[in-house]
């Protein structure tokens, strides 16, 4: 019995979660995504994405803190369901990913080699994490 559960822990361990530091987009995405933001996303959470009032940040300690310990899939979630404000779900699943890519980027997680792709399971795989995961 013991046996099981150590190859179920070691399947699960290979299976877990990546995380936001791990460089799950591009700059060339995040370039992408940051053309959309200016001009979908900016008019109401700014051009240095503090946001104002009720309209909240997307970059800096608050928007970390907000969404530290979820997963991407999470936040493309809320972005989906509830941005643009004056149109919900007017996006396509490529560009709110591309916004994702962009809002990574401008929280200084780093880009790496592939580009961030829409897929539940695997958005559902990577963690926001506020500090560096040690490895």
């Amino acid at each position: 019995m013991k046996v099981g559960i150590l190859i179920a822990a070691v399947f699960f361990l290979s299976e877990a979660a990546s995380s936001v530091w791990d460089g799950v987009y591009t700059n060339t995405q995040a370039g992408r995504g940051k053309a959309l933001y200016a001009s979908a996303c900016a008019s109401c959470h700014s051009e240095t994405l503090e946001g104002s009032g009720q309209i909240p940040p997307l970059a800096g300690p608050e928007f970390l803190n907000n969404w530290d310990g979820q997963t991407l899939a999470d936040l493309f979630d809320k972005m989906q369901t509830t941005m643009p404000a004056d149109a919900p779900g007017k996006l396509s699943n490529e560009q709110n990913i591309d916004l994702l890519a962009f809002l990574l980027s401008a929280n200084k997680f780093p880009a790496g080699s592939t580009e961030l792709k829409y897929d539940r399971d695997t958005l559902k795989k990577i963690l926001i994490q506020v500090a560096t995961p040690s490895k």
